[in-house]
C-alpha cells in the first residue's frame, strides 16, 4: 500500500504579529492508476479541519484528482493529515522565518483558545487547552535546556536545528464525510449520509460468566484488554473473569456499515458502547440482588466478585449468583438481565451542507512536538537528538496501550520522514518496489521518544476518551522537516530527509 503524492499549494494571509487570518489551498493529488475504495477521501479526511489547531477566520480549498501508472493509493495511519500538516506546519514556521519571529511564538498566537470551536469547514473542535498543552511540553520536556544545546553546537560549526509542529488528531470519522467529494445534488439523490455508529454487546451466562462482544476487530491494538478493563471495573471483578470476542459474524453480531479498526474510534465509540452495555446491565443486576439482599439498589456496591449494600458488606452475594439469576429464575427480575446490546453514534455528526461543510469527525485530540536534530555536514545524515511529544487525546483508558499506540505512529514517522520512498524510472518502471531498495528504519534506527500526557475529557463521548495512533504519523515527518530547515536555514524541504537530499542542500547553503 503508499500514500498518495500530493502537490500543495498553501498561501496565506498574515498581519506583521504573524496572526494568520486566512488560508487559500490549492491540492492536487495522485492516486496512482485506478481510484480504489474509499479514494478520493484522502482529500477530504481532513477537509473540515484545514486550519488545523488555528483560530483562522477564513478559508477556501481546491481539490483536484490525477489518475497516473503509479501504484494505486492505499493509505494507513493520518489517512491525508500527514499531506495537510507537512504543508501547514512548514507555512508555520516559514511565516516566523519571513518575519523575524520565534516560530513557537507563531505558533502560540495563532492556537484556538475556547472551546468548543467551529472551524471555517465545518469542524467542531470539541474540547483542549491547546496553550497549556503547548506550555506544559516545553516545561517538561526541557525546550529551553534543547535551545542552549543548539546555540553551544553552533558555536562549534555543527549544524543543529530546533522543530515544533501542533496538530489536531481527528478521530470517529463522520461516514459523511467522503460524500463532499460529490456536488450537493449529487448527494441529495444518493440519500444523507452521516454519522460513526459503534456497537457492543455484554452478556451473562447460565454461570455467571460475562462475555463482550465488540465490533472494531483489532489486529494487536490491545482493544481486548481494554474492554475487559472496562467492564470488570463496573461489575466489580478482574479483567481476567471477562471474556472478549473481537470477531464480527454479520450474521449474529451487533455491527453497522461504520464497524472496524480506522480513525482511532476504538476508545471514543466502541468503548463508550462497551460502557454503557455494561452499565446499564449493571443497573438490572442491581435490581435482582436488591430483591434478595432485602435492600436498596441506589446503596449496592459491586466490588470484589461479590454484591452488597455499602452499610452492611457481610450481607452480600456472590456477582455469579445474581448475574446467574435470570436464566434460572427469571419470574422474579423486574426486567430481564441476560443480554445488553448497545448502538452509539456521535450526534454532532451530520450530512455535509450545501457549502461542503461537514464535521468529519466526532472529537479531535492534540498533539505538540519539539524535536532537535543535529546533520553531518560530510555525510548528510540527520540525527533526532531529541523528540518530545505531548498527546491530548482526553481521557485515557490504558496508558501502557496509549503508550504504545504513540510509539507506533511515530516509527512509521521517522520511516516517512527519512527512509521511505517510492522511486520510478523515467520510462515508468517501479524501481524500489523490494527491501532491497525500499528503505525501512528498523527498531535501532528509531529514535528515543518521550511521551508526555494532557488529558481534557471530551464532552462527546461516553467515557470522555478521544483517539490515539494516528497524531505522531502526522506531527513527527514535519516536526522533524521543521529542525532541518532550521539547522540549514533554508526555506524548501522535501521528504524523505535521505542523506543524499540533505548533503545537497548542505552544499547549497555553503560553508
Amino acid at each position: 500500500t503508499s500514500a498518495t503524492n500530493r502537490v500543495t499549494t498553501l498561501s496565506a494571509a498574515v498581519d506583521r504579529d504573524g496572526v494568520v487570518t486566512a488560508l487559500a489551498w490549492d491540492q492536487l493529488e495522485d492516486c496512482g492508476a485506478y481510484l480504489r475504495a474509499p479514494e478520493p477521501a484522502t482529500l477530504y479526511r481532513m477537509h473540515a479541519n484545514m486550519t488545523g489547531a488555528y483560530r483562522v477566520r477564513h478559508l477556501s480549498i481546491r481539490n483536484r484528482v490525477v489518475l497516473t501508472n503509479k501504484t494505486p493509493s492505499g493509505l494507513v495511519r493520518g489517512f491525508g493529515g500527514p499531506q495537510v500538516y507537512f504543508a501547514l506546519e512548514r507555512l508555520m514556521q516559514r511565516i516566523a522565518a519571513t518575519l523575524g519571529l520565534d516560530p513557537l511564538e507563531v505558533v502560540r498566537r495563532n492556537l484556538v483558545e475556547a472551546f468548543p470551536h467551529r472551524c471555517p469547514a465545518g469542524a467542531i473542535l470539541d474540547s483542549g487547552e491547546y496553550r497549556a498543552a503547548v506550555h506544559g511540553a516545553t516545561e517538561r520536556g526541557g525546550l529551553a535546556q534543547l535551545r542552549h544545546r543548539r546555540d553551544r553546537l553552533r558555536s562549534e560549526g555543527r549544524l543543529y536545528g530546533i522543530g515544533f509542529a501542533a496538530v489536531v488528531e481527528p478521530a470517529i470519522s463522520n461516514m459523511g464525510y467522503i460524500t463532499t467529494v460529490l456536488s450537493p445534488e449529487e448527494r441529495d439523490q444518493a440519500g444523507p449520509k452521516s454519522g460513526a455508529q459503534a456497537a457492543a454487546t455484554v452478556s451473562l451466562d447460565p454461570l455467571g460468566g460475562v462475555s463482550v462482544a465488540i465490533d472494531s476487530v483489532p489486529q494487536g491494538q490491545g482493544h481486548c484488554t481494554a474492554t475487559a478493563q472496562i467492564v470488570a471495573d463496573i461489575f466489580g471483578l478482574t479483567p481476567e473473569a471477562i471474556w472478549v470476542d473481537a470477531a464480527i459474524d454479520t450474521g449474529k453480531d451487533a455491527w453497522s456499515i461504520a464497524a472496524g479498526n480506522y480513525s482511532s474510534r476504538f476508545a471514543g465509540a466502541t468503548a463508550g458502547a462497551v460502557h454503557l452495555a455494561a452499565t446499564r446491565l449493571k443497573n438490572r443486576l442491581a435490581g435482582i440482588a436488591a430483591a434478595q439482599l432485602n435492600a436498596r439498589t441506589a446503596d449496592l456496591v459491586f466490588v470484589g466478585g461479590r454484591v452488597f449494600a455499602a452499610a452492611n458488606s457481610e450481607n452480600s452475594l456472590s456477582f455469579a449468583r445474581v448475574a446467574a439469576t435470570d436464566h434460572w429464575s427469571p419470574s422474579g427480575s423486574p426486567e430481564p438481565a441476560l443480554r445488553e446490546t448497545v448502538f452509539w453514534s456521535p450526534s454532532a455528526l451530520g450530512a455535509p451542507n450545501a457549502a461542503e461543510e461537514v464535521n468529519g469527525s466526532a472529537v479531535y485530540g492534540f498533539v505538540f512536538d519539539f524535536c532537535g536534530v543535529e546533520i553531518g555536514r560530510n555525510t548528510g545524515m540527520v540525527c533526532v537528538d531529541k523528540y518530545v511529544s505531548l498527546h491530548d487525546a482526553g481521557r485515557i483508558l490504558n496508558p501502557a496501550l496509549f503508550d504504545g499506540q504513540v510509539r507506533g505512529g511515530f516509527a512509521m514517522a521517522v520511516g516517512a520522514a527519512l527512509y521511505e520512498r517510492l522511486v520510478y524510472a523515467a520510462d515508468g518502471g517501479f524501481i524500489s518496489g523490494s527491501l532491497l531498495d525500499y528503505g525501512l528504519p528498523t527498531a535501532s534506527m528509531i529514535p528515543d521518544l518521550e511521551i508526555l500526557h494532557q488529558e481534557t475529557p471530551s464532552p462527546v463521548t461516553p467515557l470522555g476518551a478521544k483517539g490515539v495512533a494516528e497524531g505522531n504519523s502526522m506531527s513527527t515527518p514535519v516536526c522533524i522537516a521543521n529542525a532541518v530547515a532550521d539547522a540549514l536555514d533554508v526555506a524548501e524541504v522535501s521528504l524523505p530527509l535521505t542523506p543524499e537530499r540533505v548533503l545537497q542542500m548542505v552544499r547549497r547553503r555553503g560553508p
